[in-house]
């Protein structure tokens, strides 16, 4: 009897090993200021690999905000990437925010939700190819309640973290 317990019990602690790591994000590296990340659910689902920075700068007037972060994901099957922004708060409805990179490019990224995405394949490609050769990246959005923000974001170690996160999801 004790025996059998020991199993179930050892089987039990498998079964919720297995679950729990099922949906597991590991965070690969690490370059400067942006970390690369990967993320499969199993080994049927599509791998989706990202990386991710927070600003280096935030100017806000919410205070209940939550952290911000820009980040590139790759979808490796589809074998396509994009740029999507996170503020940290619900954006102002049907609103786009302001995406400026070295104070020479500027885009307006729609928003839904809490995210800020490019508006097609091809911005998403104009943009990371920019970022690759970028200094800075300032964000600048409006909340749901009225508040804004201003997000610098540093590209140090994006180029770095990019090409591992192409390497781990060929």
């Amino acid at each position: 009897m004790k025996n059998l317990c020991k199993k179930i019990a050892l089987i039990l602690l498998i079964l919720l090993a297995l679950q729990n790591s099922a949906i597991a994000q590991i965070v690969d590296s690490r370059f400067y200021y942006w970390t690369v990340y990967e993320l499969q659910e199993d080994e049927l689902q599509e791998k989706q690999c990202y990386i991710v920075a927070n600003p280096q700068n935030a100017n806000s007037d919410q205070s209940t905000r939550q952290k911000p972060y820009l980040m590139i994901t790759r979808y490796q099957r589809e074998r396509k990437e994009e740029v999507s922004v996170f503020g940290g708060y619900e954006y102002k409805v049907n609103s786009k925010i302001f995406f400026m990179i070295d104070d020479e490019f500027q885009y307006r990224f729609p928003t839904k939700g809490k995210f800020a995405w490019a508006k097609s394949k091809d911005e998403d490609v104009e943009v990371i190819q920019r970022l690759l050769n970028a200094r800075n990246v300032k964000v600048r959005s409006d909340s749901a309640i009225g508040t804004f923000a201003i997000d610098e974001y540093s590209t140090k170690g994006i180029a770095k973290a990019y090409t591992r996160m192409r390497e781990i999801c060929k």
